[in-house]
């Protein structure tokens, strides 16, 4: 047992010899987020299927009670999708600019359960620097 008692949370590629580079990239920063306390009783919340594309890869990340499954392209139907170029979706993932600004221009669409894709983004984005226990904040 981890974090208040929760199990780890599971991510799994779905065929990892043929998943492409999107979904490794989802996979590791979803790790890495979930690694960090507070955040595994968000993704604890989150079911369904997110199609995420970006250029000419996609991939579907299937929430559910025992983990999350990433499968290399469209699975289903999604209950929201992203669509972008790779460099609007990786300034997102990266705090570049936030979400807000790559939708309104049209960088980046987003469709179906809005509420689904902004309790996702946390768990997507690249996390700023580990504070110690030590240090002050300001």
């Amino acid at each position: 047992m981890s974090e208040a008692g929760f199990a780890p949370f599971p991510i799994v590629l779905d065929s990892p010899e043929q998943m492409n580079l999107l979904g490794l990239l989802m996979k590791g920063l979803l790790e890495e987020n979930l690694s960090r306390p507070g955040r595994l009783a968000g993704v604890r919340k989150l079911r369904g299927d997110v199609l995420v594309q970006a250029g000419q890869m996609s991939v579907t990340l299937r929430f559910g009670d025992d983990g999350l499954l990433v499968v290399a392209g469209r699975v289903g139907r999604p209950r929201a999708t992203v669509r972008g170029g790779m460099t609007a979706l990786l300034g997102v993932v990266t705090r570049q600019g936030g979400l807000v600004r790559p939708v309104l221009a049209g960088r980046v669409k987003v469709s179906g359960n809005l509420l689904l894709l902004l309790r996702m983004l946390p768990l997507i984005r690249v996390a700023g620097p580990r504070r110690e226990r030590s240090e002050k904040r300001p």
